[in-house]
């Protein structure tokens, strides 16, 4: 899954660089492709999981009419499709709330297609790699406004238009790092 994601992030970077100004209307497309191919590849393993199971002796006893579906969605739920549908939870919180902060706030803080960038990335990494790339995303503009006001003695604003896909890539990158911390072990679903 995660070359996948990787694939939709790296297409998504690249466009956003050729095509400057990118257009809210491509990330919109792209996010929703991005959503129909995870959820489609979700599906696509849970029927794989099922055919692998009814395949072998002993595990088609956990599938109907042996068993209740119940257990087999459930399982599918939990191994599959809850860290992504987590992840698009928190997309679509953070592309609703940094919506309502920017106008509230006369678009100071993002421009258009940044909301979209954000919730792309959010979305991809899945969870709990999402709150990592949150922290660390969060992290890195602290040091880029500190690095830029001691070099410059300027308060400006900082954009991070071209860094939202480069962490999001970097946080998948190092996923199998992550995976070993305690603290991803606690969160995974």
């Amino acid at each position: 899954m995660a070359f996948i994601s990787l694939g939709i992030l790296v297409i998504a970077f690249g466009a956003q660089i050729i095509l400057r100004p990118f257009g809210v209307k491509i990330i919109k497309t792209i996010f929703i492709s991005a959503i129909v191919a995870i959820f489609s590849l979700l599906i696509y393993y849970s029927y794989q999981q099922y055919v692998a199971w009814s395949s072998v002796e002993l595990s088609k006893f956990l599938l109907p009419p042996y068993q209740n579906i119940d257990y087999f969605i459930k399982y599918i739920g939990a191994r599959f499709f809850t860290p992504y549908l987590i992840s698009l939870a928190a997309a679509f919180l953070f592309l609703f709330s940094a919506n309502r902060l920017n106008k509230k706030y006369e678009e100071r803080f993002f421009e258009p297609e940044e909301l979209w960038l954000g919730a792309l990335a959010l979305f991809l990494i899945g969870w709990p790699g999402a709150l990592f790339y949150f922290i660390g995303l969060i992290a890195f503009y602290f040091l880029l406004s500190a690095f830029y006001f001691l070099l410059y003695g300027k308060d400006n604003r900082l954009s991070l238009y071209y860094w939202w896909l480069p962490l999001a890539i970097f946080v998948i990158i190092i996923n199998k790092y992550l995976i070993n911390l305690e603290l991803w072990k606690l969160l995974k679903i």
